[in-house]
C-alpha cells in the first residue's frame, strides 16, 4: 500500500497537478480519457444523490448500447468495496486511506458538486463519488464514444455525448533527466527535472541496492519544486543503511495514472570514500582457432565491484574501444579479433560506488594462423551478359580478404584464374568475364575461391556455367557414334539443348563410302529432343558414312559433324576405345586400350577437324597402344578415332571419337 507522502525537507515544495486538454475541469460535456487499463469517463460535476447517471457506449461509428449507471453511496462499507474494485485499474496512483474516504463522505454530505474537492488519486475519487465511470472492456486500436444521461425517476433530465477516444492511452510526458543528489548519513535526496509544460502530475520512485537484483517500487517522500519553466522532481529516501549504495529512477505520471518514459538512473548512498578494485593479475593469450584471444583476470577484493569493462586497440597509446561490459563475477573473456597475425593491446576498467576506475596495466596478444582454411563462397551463379559472362556469389567467411574467380579449361581438366583480387565487404559479389576469345556457342564453367586475412585459399566453390552473350552460329553436333541393332544401326550424338537454347532440330546425311555423295535421310528437321536416328535400309557389302547437322529457329545450319563409318558385315575384331588425348610439348598424345585379339594385324589412327571427314594418319603395329601426333596446329580442334585391321585386310568399326584442342 502506498500512502500519500509528505516531504520533511528544508525546501518549499509545491504540490502541483496540471490537467491537459481532455481534463474534465475545462469541459461542460462528458469527457472520455484512455488509461493504461481501460477508458475513464467523467460524467458531470454534480454528485448523483437522488438521481443517477446512465452511460451508453459506441464502438467506432456503431450504435450506442447501454453500459451501466452510477449513483453515490455514502455507506463506508460500500465505499471500501468500490476502492478494492477500482484501485487495480489505477495502481500507479496512491490508494486512498481511510481518512480520505471519511473526508469524501463528509464533503458529499455538505456539497452537491465536486468543484472544491481533491485527493491524490483523482480518477478513483470521482468513481467513488459517482461522477465518473470506468470501462475496462476495450480493445487496442479501437475508437470509442460515450453518451451520458441524467435520470431522476422516470425523467431524463439531459443527455450529452463525450469526445471520441482511442485506446490504449498515449501521453506526452517528457523523460525526466537527472539533476543532482545529496548524500547524508541518514538520508539521500535525488533530484530530476523536466523542462516546459506537460501533463505531469506525480511520479513513482524505484530503487535497488548495490546494483543487484530487480528494481522495487518504494514509498518514500516525494515533492515538486518549480523554477521558471523547469519542474524539479525530488525524492528523499530515509529508509537507508550505512554503508550502502542505491540506484534510483522515477516514472512520471499524469493525473489519470498513465505513465511516461522512465528517467535516467541515478546512484547515491552513504558509502563515503571507497577505493577502486585493482586486479591481482590481467593476462592475454592468443587462442587456437576462430581468431580468438583469451583474456583472464583475478580480483581479491570484490565487495564494491559493480562492473568490469574491457578495451582493445591496435596501438599501445590510443584508439581503444570498449569490447565488453561484464559482471563482477566474470574472470575471463574470449575476444574475436578482426585480423590474424597482428598484435592487439588490452586494458580493463572497474566500476564501483564512486564511478569508474582508471585503466589497468595494458597487456597484449595476437591470434596466429593455425592452418584453418577459410570457407568457400556460396550461392555461386553465372549468367550471360553482353560480350561475356557475369559470375556472382555470396560468402559468410568472417575473415575474408577477397576472392579469385576461376574458369574451367576442358582441354587440361583444370581451373585457371581469370580475375585479380576482388575485395571483401559486400553482401553479393560479381565478376564480369569479357575475355575476347570467349565463344558464343561455348558453355564455360566457373568457380570462386576465398582468400583470408593470412592469404590462405579456400576450396573451390560449387561451379556455375553459362554461355557468353555473343551472337554465334549454331554449333555442330558432337560425339556422333553408332550402335549396332538387329535390323540396322542406331546413330547417337550429344544432346545440344543445354548449349543451344534456340535449337530447332537436326538433319542426318548418309553416303556410300568412299566415293558417294551425302544424301539427306528421311525425317528432315527432326525434333530438338531427338538426338538419335535409326537406319534400317542398309545393304550387305556396302560401306556407309554418316554425318549430322544442327538447325536453329533462325534457319542457321551448322557445319557437318565429324562423320562415322559403318560396314554392315560384322567385324571379327572390335577396336578398343581411346582412353585419352592430351596436349604435350611435342604434340597431341593419343592412348588406347591394348589389342588382344589374335586375328588383329595392326591399328589405324584417324584424325579429323570440324566439318571434315576422318582421314587416316598412321597405321601401327597392334602391340602399340599410343600415338604422338606432332603435325598439329595451335588453337585447332582435332578429333581422333582408331580402327583395327584384321587378317584379309578387313577393317573394324571405328572407336568413339575423342576431341581435343591444341
Amino acid at each position: 500500500m502506498y500512502n500519500r507522502p509528505y516531504l520533511n525537507l528544508p525546501i518549499i515544495f509545491i504540490l502541483m497537478f496540471t490537467l491537459g486538454s481532455s481534463s474534465y475541469a475545462q469541459e461542460k460535456e462528458p469527457t472520455a480519457v484512455a488509461t493504461e487499463k481501460g477508458v475513464w469517463i467523467w460524467l458531470g460535476n454534480e454528485i448523483p444523490s437522488g438521481f443517477e447517471y446512465q452511460v451508453l457506449k459506441s464502438e467506432g461509428n456503431g450504435d450506442f448500447v447501454p453500459l451501466g449507471t452510477t449513483a453515490y453511496r455514502e455507506d463506508p462499507g460500500t465505499m471500501k468495496t468500490a476502492v478494492e474494485k477500482y484501485y487495480p485499474f489505477f495502481g500507479n496512483l496512491d490508494k486512498p486511506a481511510d481518512s480520505e474516504l471519511s473526508f469524501l463522505r463528509d464533503y458529499a454530505s455538505r456539497s452537491r458538486t465536486t468543484d472544491s474537492i481533491y485527493i491524490s488519486n483523482f480518477s478513483l475519487m470521482h468513481l467513488l463519488l459517482g461522477t465518473a465511470f470506468f470501462d475496462p472492456e476495450v480493445s487496442a486500436g479501437k475508437t470509442y464514444r460515450y453518451r451520458v444521461a441524467k435520470i431522476a425517476g422516470r425523467d431524463r433530465l439531459w443527455e450529452k455525448t463525450s469526445n471520441r477516444v482511442n485506446f490504449p492511452s498515449e501521453t506526452d510526458l517528457p523523460k525526466p533527466k537527472f539533476g543532482s543528489k545529496q548524500e547524508f548519513a541518514t538520508q539521500v535526496v535525488v533530484r530530476w527535472y523536466v523542462n516546459g509544460e506537460s501533463n505531469l502530475n506525480s511520479f513513482l520512485v524505484y530503487r535497488r541496492v548495490f546494483g543487484k537484483g530487480e528494481y522495487q517500487r518504494v514509498d518514500i517522500e516525494r515533492g515538486f519544486n518549480i523554477s521558471q519553466d523547469t519542474i524539479y522532481l525530488i525524492a528523499a529516501d530515509t529508509a537507508i543503511q550505512t554503508p550502502s549504495l542505491y540506484e534510483y529512477y522515477i516514472m512520471p505520471l499524469d493525473i489519470y495514472g498513465n505513465s511516461g518514459p522512465e528517467s535516467e538512473v541515478a546512484s547515491a548512498g552513504t558509502l563515503g570514500s571507497v577505493g577502486y578494485a585493482v586486479p591481482d593479475y590481467f593476462n592475454a593469450r592468443g587462442g587456437e582457432k576462430d581468431h580468438q584471444v583469451e583474456l583472464s583476470w583475478k580480483f581479491n577484493e570484490t565487495e564494491y565491484l559493480r562492473s568490469i569493462e574491457l578495451y582493445r586497440s591496435k596501438s599501445y597509446d590510443d584508439g581503444y574501444i570498449r569490447i565488453a561490459r561484464l559482471s563482477p563475477k566474470d574472470t575471463s573473456f574470449t575476444d574475436i579479433v578482426p585480423v590474424a597475425n597482428e598484435n592487439f593491446w588490452y586494458y580493463l576498467i572497474t566500476g564501483g560506488p564512486n564511478g569508474n576506475s582508471l585503466p589497468s596495466a595494458k597487456v597484449s596478444a595476437m591470434f596466429r594462423n593455425s592452418g584453418e582454411k577459410p570457407l568457400p563462397p556460396e550461392e555461386t551463379g553465372a549468367e550471360s551478359i553482353n560480350n561475356g559472362v557475369m559470375v556472382y556469389w555470396s560468402c559468410q567467411e568472417p575473415y575474408a580478404k577477397g576472392f579469385y574467380v576461376y574458369r574451367y579449361v576442358y582441354e587440361t581438366a583444370e581451373f585457371e584464374q581469370v580475375s585479380g583480387l576482388i575485395p571483401a565487404g559486400a553482401e553479393i559479389y560479381s565478376f564480369a568475364d569479357t575475355a575476347g576469345y570467349l565463344q558464343g556457342n561455348e558453355v564455360y564453367r566457373y568457380a570462386v575461391r576465398t582468400v583470408n586475412d593470412v592469404d590462405q585459399l579456400s576450396d573451390f566453390s560449387e561451379t556455375a556455367s553459362a554461355s557468353p552473350g555473343k551472337k554465334a552460329a549454331v554449333g555442330s553436333p558432337m560425339n556422333l557414334r553408332i550402335t549396332r541393332r538387329d535390323k540396322g544401326i542406331l546413330l547417337i550424338w550429344d544432346d545440344m539443348r543445354p548449349t543451344e537454347p534456340v535449337l530447332l532440330g537436326y538433319k542426318v546425311f548418309r553416303k556410300e563410302d568412299p566415293d558417294g555423295r551425302y544424301e539427306l535421310l528421311p525425317g528432315d528437321t527432326l525434333k530438338n529432343d531427338l538426338n538419335f536416328y535409326r537406319d534400317t535400309t542398309l545393304m550387305t557389302g556396302k560401306r556407309y558414312r554418316y554425318t549430322v547437322t544442327a538447325i536453329d529457329f533462325y534457319g542457321n545450319e551448322s557445319p557437318q559433324s565429324v562423320s562415322v563409318l559403318f560396314v554392315p558385315e560384322a567385324s571379327t575384331v572390335i577396336a578398343p576405345e581411346i582412353l585419352r588425348a592430351v596436349n604435350t610439348k611435342e604434340g597431341i598424345l593419343v592412348n588406347w586400350g591394348q589389342v588382344t585379339d589374335e586375328k588383329a594385324v595392326s591399328v589405324k589412327v584417324y584424325r579429323s577437324r570440324p566439318g571434315m571427314n576422318p582421314l587416316p594418319v598412321i597405321t601401327l603395329q597392334k602391340t602399340t597402344d599410343e600415338y604422338l601426333d606432332k603435325s598439329v596446329s595451335e588453337g585447332e580442334l582435332y578429333t581422333y578415332e582408331i580402327s583395327v585391321i584384321s587378317e584379309g585386310d578387313r577393317e573394324s568399326l571405328h572407336s568413339s571419337g575423342v576431341t581435343v584442342r591444341r
